[in-house]
């Protein structure tokens, strides 16, 4: 009973195997030969292959490749031991293996799959080059590795490799010691090789390089040697060029760069063929070389490049970067390609890419979003720095039919133009060569006949540039303006043709200009030549000017290329694909600059003219002399219908161009992206505009309408003498209203959509009615003047069915049949028309039917009688 406590005290107080272990993985060979010697207990951990797995590892953390030859299996598990499974071997305890060993309660090591596979490899290893570890004790003289070994750089390197990892394995009592023995001959050898490397690298000896390249490399991994062979290539220390040399000759120059570039290329490639004679693939040394010229050789010349770029100008800046992001991705397409002995693997090659943008990309896109808003307020401020002039400048006036042929002339150009790549955009957008004019005596059937033609041509002359030129991919296009003669506003204005001029004029000053400039067709020719896209552009953009006096087609247009020119070099960092928040940081620039193109152009440009134009409306007074000059036209109402037209063109051109460019990389079903909702914002912003001056111009439209009919409405019109025959036919005042009206709308002929369009329409017709009722009840009408009042209310009522508003009609139709109250004679009839309130669609009150009845001439004899039933009273 007594023995039994003590075995289980004993037992409760021995170490767990895995302490063991442990323990043991750390003595010498020698030792643990004596601790198996100690119990079967310790037999079994000592024999354990554990210990001998890790001793394994141990010296594969420093092998170069030596070891891994030497074992059987390099790409194996080299732990021969499961720990998942059970302590039990042959379904029995590790205890029941050893005789007369007591149960060992620390049964959860699993030692199934110890075979003592890993003991026997390692006892190889320790019997091949123990002994040249062991000679190190006492060396008077050569040791014997370099005995052995000495003719044979690459064997001898991979051997004192060897000896490095059964240093580490702890094996003699001694082991601090000859460690160091092991290391100071290492040290040595690598002296040695590295010299006799140096010398054949200067005398141009690839073999004799290999061979000692090849040592160094099994020996500790060849760090150094290909350190040196980095360094000593002349593009590090004697780089002939130099930051400052490009931007000499102009903003573009940038030829100093170009060249580095080439230099950096025709390097690698003869590297490539250098590396592969020397080194072997496993040392990557193709990658090191180009990554060590990123880093050292094209970084610092960029950085630099950069600096001294936005120090000049900040478009001189974007065009550098842009044009190293193109030579740089041609660098890495040649060493990722198979123009090179070596290839590096493509996602490698586009990693370095990374790195040497990744210090430069905030600069970057920060300088690419102020650098857009600043063109972008330039533009609107040397805008409202002329907008006085221009409009004080009448030379031109379109007519409403030319103005919407030349908007559909212009549309159709601005399409073109955007599909095309920028570097065939001409710089029509933004300065313009000579003016296009054409004659305005055409009807309006040939001139859209014309238009078509030279929309067919235009097309034609797309397809045919489009499939003749190649574009590469990584062309990067200038974001400053092209060489072009730019001819002033005032020039531009005084030299296009007028309405007022006459067909003589036109003609001459026509057959001059196309006299010195042969390229730019007219109506006139027999033959309508082809167009270039930007010439059709800058052909509609003359004929537009005239349109053009609180806002600009010019500004919009050049600010949609300032942003394609800028949306464009975004792009190429988009598909270039930079990881992670990179990535998300150049598509929220993309973002951000579209965005700011749309406030920009909404508020600072679009509203703030129809605020101008609301403020000119509401300010003008009709005056009856002006009537004479403007042929019936309200001049700030046509200005602010002429913007209307301008701002729907521009909606057009945002619409043409986010189509073209920028569903490119964001999704137009995607409600949430910034991009749509400020698209979204940009397109209310305008409707409101429009939706306000429409009602302020209404108001003016009206005011002058009712002058025409209170200045111009004789007495004499519908109260003639007796003894004048009366002319059926509608008055003057009827006729000039009418005609101001019509000619007014008209210009509003596909400026918006049909829904407001019809909005307006029916407005203009409901406060028409109201102007119209408050003048004829100031009228005196007798009976030979109701026939001129009935031919007045037929040519009202032919009005309001023009225009098309279901609920307008029956207004004017019940003042067509309420005009029959003036050409009856007998009171009672009038008293019966009066009182037959279905005749008036029962939009007029009885009271309002009296009104008008009581402008008869002869009212006051016939009111007794029309007004009998409405005076008497009957009491109940």
């Amino acid at each position: 009973m007594n023995f039994n406590n003590d075995t289980a005290n004993k037992q409760s107080h021995s170490l767990p195997p895995n302490v063991l272990i442990r323990v043991f993985e750390n003595l010498p060979i020698s030792s643990l030969a004596n601790v198996a010697m100690a119990s079967r207990r310790f037999k079994v951990l000592a024999y354990d292959d554990e210990i001998w797995d890790t001793k394994l590892k141990i010296m594969l953390e420093s092998d170069t490749g030596a070891l891994a030859a030497l074992l059987e299996d390099p790409n194996a598990k080299l732990s021969l031991i499961d720990k998942d499974t059970s302590f039990l071997i042959n379904n029995k305890p590790l205890n029941t293996l050893i005789p007369g060993m007591s149960r060992d309660p620390y049964n959860e090591r699993a030692r199934a799959k110890s075979t003592g596979h890993a003991r026997e490899r390692f006892k190889e290893l320790y019997i091949r080059i123990a002994p040249y570890y062991l000679d190190l004790r006492n060396i008077n003289g050569k040791s014997k590795v370099l005995q052995d070994f000495g003719s044979a750089p690459e064997t001898c390197g991979k051997t004192l490799n060897l000896l490095v990892g059964l240093g580490k394995c702890k094996v003699v009592d001694d082991w601090r010691e000859l460690n160091d023995t092991v290391e100071a001959l290492c040290q040595y050898f690598e002296s040695a090789s590295l010299h006799e490397f140096e010398i054949a690298y200067d005398s141009n000896k690839p073999a004799e390089m290999k061979v000692y390249a090849h040592a160094i490399i099994a020996l500790n991994g060849g760090s150094l040697c290909i350190q040196t062979f980095l360094q000593k290539h002349p593009i590090f220390y004697d780089n002939p060029f130099k930051p400052e040399d490009n931007f000499v000759s102009s903003g573009l120059d940038i030829d100093s760069l170009k060249n580095l570039f080439a230099a950096i290329t025709d390097a690698m490639k003869q590297q490539a063929e250098l590396i592969i004679q020397v080194f072997p693939p496993s040392a990557d040394v193709f990658y090191m070389f180009a990554d060590r010229v990123f880093e050292d050789v094209m970084a610092d010349y960029v950085t630099q490049l950069l600096g001294r770029a936005q120090t000049i100008d900040s478009s001189n800046y974007l065009y550098a970067i842009s044009s190293i992001l193109t030579l740089v991705y041609s660098l890495v397409d040649v060493i990722t390609g198979d123009d090179v002995a070596i290839r590096i693997d493509k996602e490698r090659g586009i990693n370095l890419l990374y790195k040497l943008f990744f210090p430069l990309l905030d600069d970057y896109l920060e300088e690419e979003k102020k650098y857009v808003e600043k063109k972008y307020g330039k533009e609107i401020a040397d805008w409202n720095q002329s907008s006085g002039e221009r409009r004080d400048d009448p030379s031109v006036r379109l007519t409403n039919q030319s103005r919407e042929l030349f908007k559909r002339n212009y549309l159709l150009a601005f399409k073109k133009v955007i599909a095309l790549p920028i570097d065939l955009v001409s710089s029509a957008a933004t300065t313009i060569a000579s003016p296009f004019q054409r004659s305005m005596q055409f009807s309006f059937k040939s001139e859209d006949k014309t238009a078509n033609k030279r929309a067919s041509s235009t097309l034609a002359s797309v397809e045919s540039t489009s499939s003749s030129t190649s574009f590469s991919p990584q062309s990067t296009p200038p974001s400053t303006p092209k060489n072009s003669v730019s001819i002033p506003r005032h020039q531009k204005t005084n030299s296009t043709t007028s309405i007022s001029k006459s067909p003589v004029n036109e003609s001459s000053s026509l057959h001059s200009r196309q006299s010195s400039r042969n390229s730019i067709p007219t109506p006139t020719t027999p033959e309508t030549k082809s167009l270039e896209p930007s010439d059709a552009l800058e052909n509609a953009q003359h004929e537009l000017d005239a349109l053009q006096n609180l806002l600009s087609l010019s500004v919009a247009v050049n600010m949609i290329h300032v942003n394609k020119d800028s949306e464009r070099r975004v792009q190429r960092f988009i598909n270039i694909g930079f990881p992670g928040r990179m990535k998300q940081d150049i598509q929220k620039t993309f973002e951000a600059i579209f965005i700011n193109l749309l406030k920009t152009l909404g508020h600072d440009h679009i509203q703030t003219a129809f605020e101008r134009a609301s403020k000119r409306l509401l300010s003008y007074k009709p005056d009856p002399e002006s009537l004479k000059f403007n042929n019936g036209e309200v001049p700030p109402l046509t200005e602010f219908f002429g913007m209307v037209h301008l701002a729907d063109l521009m909606q057009h051109m945002i619409q043409a161009y986010y189509d073209e460019e920028i569903t490119k990389y964001v999704d137009k079903h995607d409600f949430m992206n910034d991009i749509n909702k400020e698209k979204k914002s940009f397109e209310r912003l305008l409707d409101d505009c429009v939706a306000q001056g429409m009602d302020h111009g209404i108001q003016v439209l009206l005011a002058q309408v009712e002058m025409i009919l209170s200045t111009e409405q004789k007495p004499e019109d519908y109260n003639p003498p007796s003894d004048i025959d009366v002319d059926l036919k509608p008055t003057k005042a009827c006729f000039d209203a009418i005609e101001c009206l019509k000619k007014n709308i008209s210009m509003l002929s596909g400026a918006a959509e049909k829904s407001t369009m019809d909005l307006f329409f029916s407005e203009i017709g409901r406060r028409f009615f109201e102007v119209l009722c408050k003048h004829l009840k100031a009228q005196t009408v007798n009976e030979m003047g109701g026939l001129r009042y009935i031919c007045d209310m037929n040519a009202y009522y032919a009005f309001a069915v023009d225009l098309k508003q279901r609920a307008i009609t029956p207004y004017f139709s019940a003042l067509k049949s309420l005009s029959n109250v003036y050409i009856i004679t007998s009171p009672q009839d009038i008293k019966s028309v009066i009182h037959d309130l279905e005749r008036y669609h029962g939009l007029m009150r009885i009271e309002d039917l009296f009104e008008f009845a009581s402008c008869r001439a002869d009212w006051p004899i016939i009111k007794k009688v029309v007004q009998k039933d409405m005076t008497d009273c009957s009491i109940m």
